[in-house]
């Protein structure tokens, strides 16, 4: 095996760089995977665009991804060279209060595996024990990589807790993660999905994906429509996907009173959001919001993938080499994509 490796690094906002890196070695616990497509996704872009709180510049970045294992370090026994894997990108330590809690996902010693966006990744111990998977092979590499969004995903579902007949409003509709949720907003049995979104491209998908209503915010306005929808009186549940300060707090406008929001897309820290509190409390709308998902979350949407129950193709809206991360990530900040698949070995 060669000793170098190429690898878009992250040097800081809107600055990527194609370099040769050494290969990673797999310590006792590990094992190397050959990258075979990693996906790009919306911490992929925020990173782009601003960096990430957890990583200082420069680090190889991406961590959706599905690829083969060359070589696995000491003690690892269920995972051997020539299996076909994926992982999510952090797992919890099993100890620590919150776990101990059944809050992994909020587990303060959590180790994150970033590097996808390269020939070549090595998966940290605790996420080789606990969520790194065999994929099976009548599933696609590229398919296999939406597990670590959809392991969000998951966790949300379960908080939101969407009953059979309720109208679901995404704000944020068309990306990959409204996507899903959309789709297992309709498993719960939602009456009606009502698709919020700024690109026609994105909406579209969500219409092949079973939306029962598209509304492009660009053209009309949001809380109008989707009350007009509803009889006037808002969504029973609201998911927000877009992550800015404005769908936050227009969220609560959308939902109807004794409803449900989950604040889903992150908002920079110090970003303060202003709500009506008397509409909140005396209209008793319950504010819900997440992080991450547990390992109990990456192993059910580890089976959904699998099983096919959720569907994946539609989101992949193309293919382009590792030479053009930077591309990918701007084709999706414009819109033009929902995601695009990176091939190292392109």
């Amino acid at each position: 095996m060669d000793k170098e490796m190429r690898a878009a690094v992250y040097l800081g906002p809107e600055k990527i760089e194609l370099r040769s890196v050494p290969i990673p070695r797999p310590m006792a616990g590990e094992i190397l995977v050959k990258v075979r497509a990693a996906n790009t996704c919306g911490t992929d872009v925020k990173t782009y665009r601003r960096g990430h709180p957890k990583f200082s510049p420069p680090f190889i970045f991406g961590h959706e991804f599905g690829g083969d294992v060359v070589q696995v370090g000491e003690g690892v026994e269920r995972f051997r060279a020539g299996m076909r894997v994926t992982a999510n990108v952090f797992a919890e330590c099993g100890e620590c209060f919150y776990c101990k809690h059944g809050q992994g996902n909020i587990c303060t010693n959590l180790v994150y595996n970033f590097g996808a966006f390269a020939e070549y990744l090595v998966i940290p111990v605790s996420i080789v024990r606990k969520t790194t998977f065999e994929i099976p092979l009548h599933i696609p590499y590229a398919h296999a990589a939406f597990l670590e969004p959809l392991v969000t995903v998951v966790h949300g579902w379960h908080k939101v807790d969407i009953q059979p007949g309720e109208t679901v409003a995404i704000i944020g509709a068309g990306g990959p993660i409204s996507l899903m949720f959309q789709q297992l907003a309709l498993r719960s049995g939602a009456g009606q999905v009502i698709a919020v979104g700024h690109s026609a491209v994105r909406l579209n998908v969500a219409k092949e994906l079973g939306a029962t209503h598209l509304v492009n915010a660009k053209e009309v306005d949001t809380i109008v429509a989707v009350r007009d929808l509803t009889y006037g009186h808002g969504a029973d549940v609201v998911i927000e996907c877009a992550g800015t300060k404005q769908t936050w707090e227009s969220s609560v406008e959308v939902v109807r009173r004794g409803g449900r929001v989950l604040w889903f897309g992150g908002l920079p820290g110090g970003t303060k959001v202003e709500i009506d509190a008397a509409r909140v409390h005396y209209g008793e709308i319950a504010l819900l919001n997440m992080h991450g998902g547990t390992v109990n979350d990456a192993r059910e949407a580890f089976d959904l993938i699998a099983s096919g129950a959720i569907n994946v193709a539609p989101m992949i809206s193309g293919e382009l080499p590792l030479e053009q991360v930077e591309l990918a990530l701007k084709k999706m900040i414009a819109g033009e994509v929902v995601k695009m698949v990176i091939k190292p070995d392109s």
